[in-house]
């Protein structure tokens, strides 16, 4: 019949081992019949974790936002159901060339990337030397460091930090 005991054996998950916090000298027990004796595990090298912090959209009027979780470009922009975690940010457009929710701007693994949601007036990815590269709406495209972002007629410059 097994009683309380045998009941309680096999219900507690498993005690995972706790590491030592200070170095251990091991002792080894003489070895069974057919059984090797325990081995202490390699060394294994230790390093800092790396910070890459999420790069930030300077704007011509002085502001600027971090790319985070994402952000929603915009004159006026409206948060939309399939990007709920992406930050609204307004772009300021004197000339209107910035649609109402013109792009969305996200952060992976340490790749830029906008999305165009069918500006009226587009959206380029501009290098060094002054050319724009096109985006085709709803298709992300990497922004590439040192690139940065036509909005219809705004420009952003995108900085990546931390790196």
């Amino acid at each position: 019949m097994g009683g309380p005991s045998a009941a309680l054996q096999g219900s507690a998950p498993p005690v995972a081992p706790v590491a030592p916090s200070a170095p251990v000298d091991t002792v080894r027990a003489p070895e069974a019949a057919g059984q090797a004796a325990p081995h202490p595990p390699a060394d294994v090298p230790v390093t800092a974790p790396t910070t890459i912090e999420s790069p930030v959209l300077h704007f011509p009027d002085g502001t600027s936002a971090v790319i985070g979780r994402g952000v929603l470009l915009g004159r006026d922009p409206v948060a939309q159901s399939a990007r709920p975690s992406a930050e609204l940010v307004r772009v300021h457009d004197v000339a209107r060339s910035v649609s109402k929710t013109h792009a969305l701007v996200t952060w992976d693994r340490g790749h830029v990337w906008v999305t165009d949601l069918h500006s009226t007036n587009g959206t380029a990815v501009v290098d060094d030397d002054g050319f724009e590269t096109a985006c085709a709406p709803e298709t992300p495209t990497p922004i590439p460091s040192g690139h940065s972002l036509l909005l219809g007629a705004v420009r952003v410059v995108v900085q990546r930090v931390g790196r």
